[in-house]
């Protein structure tokens, strides 16, 4: 008889290299989550989001930020705040390599 073998609903992701970077750097603020593979959608931006500070979202999952602003950025990573204020978001890494040039414009 096979031996049943029982796995996670959901295969773990690692972090990647560039969150983990961005952790590291003094922001001043809660950040509530890290996005990768960041493209901006008018005042909001699709990510894949990591170390959800609120244990909701999975390693990985994409997702929509609410409407957010861009307040710095630091050693090629942006901050960015909610427009209602309670949210820090960092973007670790961007999905076309120029976007981060209008960040914080």
């Amino acid at each position: 008889m096979s031996k049943v073998e029982r796995r996670p609903a959901f295969e773990t992701v690692g972090i990647p290299l560039e969150v983990l970077e961005a952790q590291q750097v003094q922001w001043d603020v809660l950040i509530d989550a890290y996005l990768t593979q960041a493209a901006r959608v008018g005042t909001r931006y699709a990510a894949s989001v990591f170390l959800d500070r609120a244990g909701l979202i999975a390693d990985g999952t994409t997702v929509a930020t609410p409407e957010v602003k861009a307040v710095e950025e630091r050693q090629g990573f942006v901050l960015l705040q909610s427009v209602c204020g309670n949210d820090y978001y960092v973007i670790a890494n961007w999905l076309a390599s120029s976007e981060h040039l209008h960040a914080c414009s």
